[in-house]
């Protein structure tokens, strides 16, 4: 599949931000199932430098902005080419041991809830029949519901109330994971649900680290593994670790308002 991708992010600021930094990680993941065929990430205020590619294989852009107030506009835009790999990430450029994401964070950190889900559960030799089983569990665990959660709700507090959208059902699944010493991270991207929608949104899912395989993307929010239609952007920890636009204000005291845009059309 090929795809026309816009993502507009908006920032209103109230008042003056005499000194802005943001670290981008917007430029798609470079790896077997998915070929850039261009791309590129402008701000209509300010210049973006291209920094660094990151340790996970992330092209790392900066923005720095001094005495600024008012609308922002940064804009990642492109074609990119996709192909369905059965769930199975094959070249990523990253150096990172898989081991590292045992680690839990406050948004994936088993508490009581999901500790009692997961002695209902036996590991079975086969990884990856137990990693699709978990998946269908954790879909079927909570039901999706807009608006339900926000983005500090943690795996726990989801799990507890039985609704959330794709981030709870990704942290759920990789809170579980871990339990299982299953290395786990949470996927940022896009997904194409239905062809030329007007209303799409940045979605989540997971990778799990299987022996002898490699890192395999399931999406439990929508029961398999991922495909052709889905647009690999940044990974991490969980959604926080993850995010594609991360900034730092100094002495701002105002308010700081976002809103987005996300266009995809598929060309084939």
């Amino acid at each position: 599949m090929i795809f026309n991708i816009k993502h507009q992010t908006n920032y209103y600021f109230t008042d003056n931000v005499p000194r802005l930094v943001q670290s981008l990680k917007l430029f798609p993941s470079k790896c077997k199932s998915q070929n850039i065929l261009n791309w590129k990430i402008t701000c209509d205020n300010s210049i973006i430098e291209a920094s660094h590619q990151d340790a996970l294989g992330h092209q790392i852009y900066n923005i720095y902005t001094d005495n600024f107030s008012g609308e922002q506009i940064i804009i990642s835009e492109g074609k990119i080419e996709t192909k369905n790999c059965q769930g199975i990430m094959k070249g990523l450029h990253e150096k990172v041991n898989p081991i590292c994401f045992l680690r839990n964070t406050e948004l994936t950190m088993p508490g009581k809830k999901i500790w009692e889900l997961s002695k209902k559960l036996k590991k079975k030799k086969d990884e990856i029949s137990f990693c699709h089983e978990l998946n269908l569990i954790v879909a079927e665990i909570i039901s999706f519901k807009t608006g339900s959660t926000n983005n500090s709700t943690t795996a726990e507090t989801s799990l507890k109330q039985k609704t959330g959208v794709c981030q709870d059902y990704a942290h759920i699944m990789i809170s579980l994971a871990r339990i299982f010493d299953i290395p786990a991270r949470y996927i940022n991207g896009y997904l194409m649900e239905s062809n030329n929608s007007n209303s799409y949104s940045t979605h989540a899912w997971v990778e799990v680290f299987i022996k002898n395989l490699g890192w395999v993307g399931f999406d439990p929010s929508h029961k398999k593994c991922i495909d052709e239609n889905y647009i690999r952007i940044s990974c991490g920890y969980d959604f926080t670790d993850a995010s594609p636009i991360k900034g730092v204000k100094l002495n701002f005291s105002g308010i700081e308002n976002l809103s987005f845009k996300l266009d995809i059309n598929s060309v084939q």
